[in-house]
C-alpha cells in the first residue's frame, strides 16, 4: 500500500501531527508514506498570507525538518517520502522554483485550487454559472486546460485531483468534456508527471474519487501513469479505499503505481 498525499495541522484545515500520519500510516501497513502538506504562499509578501489554508513562510523549514527526521526514524518500518503540495499560479510561480529547490524533496504535487480568481470548493461560485449542460461543459474545459497549463509548467511530479471541480457540484461530474480532458491528460503525460487518484472526493458533496471512472479510462489509453493518494486531513483517513481503487484500476488495465524518490520516478506494484 502506498499514499503521497496527506497533510496535518500546520496548513490549519487538517488535524493531527506527521507523527500521528506515520503511526496511521504503521498500523494500516502502508509501505509508503508521502508527507506533503501544503506549501506557504510563497509568492506573497505576508509570511502568513492565507492561515486557513497553508502554513506561514517561516514554518516550512521546521516542517521539512520534522519530516526528514521523521524519515530517518523511520526507515526500517516505512518508507517516508517528503514532499508538498504547491498551488499553481499563471505567472507566479517563480518564487515556488526558489524556494522548493532548496530543500531535498522526493517530489512536488501542484494542484489548481484558485480557479477563474475563486476558490474551487467554493459553493457561491455556481450561484452565477447557468446550470446547462453546455455552460458547465466550457467550465469543465477551462479548468482542464488550467491543469494542463499547471502540468506544462514542468515544476511537479504529481498532478492534483485534476478534476475537483466537481467537489461541491455533484452535477459537474457528469458532464463531458472530452477534449479538454484528452489535451490535459497528454499534457501530464508528456510533462513526465503522474496523476493522483484522489479518494477526497468522498468529504465533499460529489462523493467518489478524483478523478472519475471515465478520466480514468482515457488515462489508461493515453499511457499516463497513477499514484495514489487520499488527501487525507485526519490521520484515519490515511490510505482510504486503498483496495477499491486498486480494484477498479486493475480492472481498466493499470498495473502499477509511480513513486519518487528525489524527483526520480520508480514503479511499484498496483497492490
Amino acid at each position: 500500500m502506498i499514499d503521497l498525499h496527506t497533510h496535518h495541522e500546520r496548513c490549519a484545515h487538517a488535524t493531527g501531527s506527521l507523527r500521528d500520519y506515520v503511526t496511521a500510516a504503521l498500523d494500516k501497513g502502508v509501505k509508503v508514506l508521502g508527507l506533503s502538506d501544503h506549501t506557504p504562499m510563497f509568492a506573497e509578501e505576508a509570511d502568513h498570507a492565507l492561515p486557513p489554508v497553508a502554513m506561514p513562510k517561516s514554518e516550512f523549514p521546521s516542517y521539512i525538518a520534522e519530516a526528514l527526521a521523521l524519515k530517518e526514524e523511520f526507515a526500517r518500518s516505512i518508507e517516508i517520502l517528503v514532499s508538498t503540495e504547491a498551488d499553481f499560479f499563471r505567472g507566479r510561480m517563480d518564487p515556488y522554483s526558489r524556494e522548493l529547490a532548496g530543500y531535498p524533496l522526493d517530489y512536488v504535487i501542484g494542484s489548481v485550487h484558485m480557479f477563474e480568481g475563486r476558490d474551487i470548493f467554493d459553493t457561491t461560485r455556481w450561484e452565477t454559472v447557468e446550470d446547462s449542460e453546455a455552460e458547465l461543459a466550457a467550465v469543465k474545459g477551462r479548468y482542464f486546460r488550467a491543469v494542463a497549463e499547471c502540468a506544462r509548467s514542468g515544476l511537479f511530479q504529481v498532478m492534483g485531483h485534476v478534476d475537483a471541480l466537481k467537489g461541491n457540484h455533484p452535477k459537474l461530474g457528469t458532464v463531458p468534456a472530452p477534449a479538454a480532458a484528452d489535451e490535459m491528460l497528454r499534457a501530464i503525460r508528456d510533462a513526465g508527471a503522474v496523476m493522483e487518484v484522489n479518494t477526497s472526493g468522498n468529504t465533499k458533496a460529489h462523493g467518489g474519487w478524483y478523478p472519475e471512472h471515465d478520466l480514468l479510462e482515457r488515462a489508461h489509453h493515453f499511457g499516463v501513469p497513477l499514484t495514489f493518494a487520499s488527501d487525507a486531513h485526519v490521520p484515519e483517513r490515511v490510505c482510504d479505499q486503498y483496495p477499491e481503487v486498486v480494484r477498479v484500476l486493475h480492472d481498466i488495465g493499470f498495473r502499477t503505481w509511480t513513486v519518487f524518490r528525489r524527483g526520480t520516478p520508480r514503479t511499484v506494484p498496483l497492490a
